[in-house]
């Protein structure tokens, strides 16, 4: 069994190569390919330094878009085994070490998950939990959201072992490669945000997969929070992806599974 883990640049080169610092998780079991969406020769130098595989794209493509070229690049030429072989992606921003990714599948093996996602924080302590795993948002509260800045769709967290939840940030995502394959890959029409969200939800009425949240799997965000910023255009795409999940939900309560196809 072999872990792919996919990593992409959005010109994230110090975050990769200071705090996320892929190298130390890779190992015999695990594949670690980084895509450059901004090529930087710097990012490049380190992970020919450490050996690990490097792809650079010539136009600039979405969050979702990215992981599934790099799932595709694992299929054909490194000889991912679909059937046995599972595919983590990873932020730029986040602090983890092996044995979190470690942890992630052991527990999702052991509660026969085929998605699942770690206990993520925001500081190195572990005290301040993110609210990175969720149940699925109408509408109205992500409008609400924003006009009052305050999440209402957060779930309790208070658990020691490995439990279902709606879904999860794309911040970290561990998913079964033949999962990942039979839903498609993410959907490529969000260009940002809200891919995470659109795949546990296709996964959960299309597959009868659940997403499962992991607490031992403990891992640090060191989020940039851009879309939080008013007047730019990563409000512009949350606000585009969140109204584009929205219709997904709606069609699917109105024509059924098929009107995900």
């Amino acid at each position: 069994m072999t872990v792919y883990i996919s990593v992409v640049s959005h010109e994230d080169t110090l975050e990769i190569i200071h705090d996320l610092q892929p190298h130390r998780l890779k190992s015999p079991e695990h594949q670690i390919v980084i895509l450059d969406n901004c090529p930087a020769r710097e990012l490049e130098t380190y992970a020919t330094e450490h050996k690990l595989t490097y792809l650079a794209n010539e136009n600039i493509q979405g969050f979702g878009a990215n992981h599934n070229k790099v799932f595709h690049y694992c299929q054909h030429m490194l000889s991912m085994d679909v059937e046995n072989d599972w595919f983590v992606i990873l932020n730029p921003d986040l602090e983890c070490d092996r044995e979190a990714i470690e942890h992630l599948i052991d527990d999702m093996q052991a509660s026969g998950a085929k998605i699942g996602a770690p206990n993520i924080f925001k500081d190195r302590q572990f005290e301040e939990h993110e609210e990175s795993v969720r149940r699925f948002p109408y509408l109205w509260e992500l409008v609400t959201s924003y006009l009052f800045r305050k999440n209402r769709t957060g779930v309790d967290r208070c658990t020691d072992r490995a439990c279902e939840v709606d879904w999860a940030s794309g911040a970290c995502l561990a998913f079964s490669a033949s999962t990942f394959k039979a839903l498609g890959g993410f959907d490529e029409r969000y260009f940002l945000y809200y891919e995470d969200v659109d795949f546990c939800w296709r996964a959960r009425h299309m597959l009868g997969e659940k997403t499962f949240y992991v607490p031992g799997a403990r891992m640090v965000h060191r989020g940039k929070r851009a879309s939080h910023t008013l007047n730019n255009r990563h409000l512009w795409w949350h606000l585009t992806s969140a109204l584009r999940f929205a219709w997904v939900r709606t069609k699917t309560a109105l024509f059924g599974v098929d009107s995900l196809k």
